[in-house]
């Protein structure tokens, strides 16, 4: 086979090769990564800035995109937000399902922490920068309530529901909710504001005894 000929051969292979089975993987990881960056400097932005005062302009600028990449991954701000909410509390969701009652109390019986109590903890902690950014005055789209929504039902699906945990309960359950969701809330907001002062142990540790006094009311 004549040199040029055996040249195109090994071009169309590779070019078959590349496109079979590469380009997707490529351009999902570029795609993600664009997408990162987005989500990362929209938090810098928020940080500093009223969400109501941020341009998708602006978001793409400190991105170092054009507005055009930013419409490929958003249709606008506001989704950009609820999708980055949603993400935060998918995962956060993730942390709770595994932190059943039955274990608390079997851990705490024994002067205890649950490991599954930590990575609650630990999750917050890695996303510091979004709870903060979403839980500051900067963001009037609801997210507080959102979160504390989000908690209320954790609680009553989980832990109010549990005989053993809340037997002696004399509270009505929607004001113990709120009152366990607010005191929870509260306990991450501080912590935050303490710019993460102690570990995800000692916030566990914490968390455990606000569940402890809330369970003899």
């Amino acid at each position: 086979m004549p040199a040029i000929l055996e040249a195109i051969n090994r071009k169309d292979t590779a070019v078959k090769r590349f496109g079979g089975d590469s380009v997707p993987a490529i351009y999902d990881d570029m795609n993600e990564k664009t997408k990162a960056k987005i989500q990362a400097s929209f938090l810098q932005l928020l940080a500093k800035k009223n969400f109501i005062k941020i341009s998708v302009q602006d978001i793409s600028k400190a991105s170092g995109i054009n507005r055009g990449t930013f419409y490929l991954h958003y249709l606008n701000k506001y989704d950009l937000l609820d999708q980055m909410e949603e993400q935060l509390l998918d995962g956060l969701a993730q942390q709770l399902k595994e932190l059943q009652p039955e274990m608390l109390l079997a851990e705490a019986d024994k002067g205890n922490v649950s490991i599954q109590s930590v990575e609650v903890f630990r999750y917050i902690e890695m996303n510091a920068a979004a709870f903060r950014a979403f839980l500051s005055e900067h963001n009037q789209n609801g997210f507080h309530k959102r979160l504390k929504g989000f908690f209320v039902g954790h609680f009553i699906g989980n832990m109010l529901k549990n005989e053993r945990f809340f037997r002696s309960a004399s509270v009505p359950d929607d004001y113990l909710s709120t009152f366990a969701t607010s005191a929870f809330l509260g306990l991450i907001e501080q912590w935050l504001d303490n710019d993460l002062a102690e570990t995800p142990e000692e916030m566990a540790e914490m968390y455990i005894q606000i569940i402890l006094f809330i369970r003899k009311l």
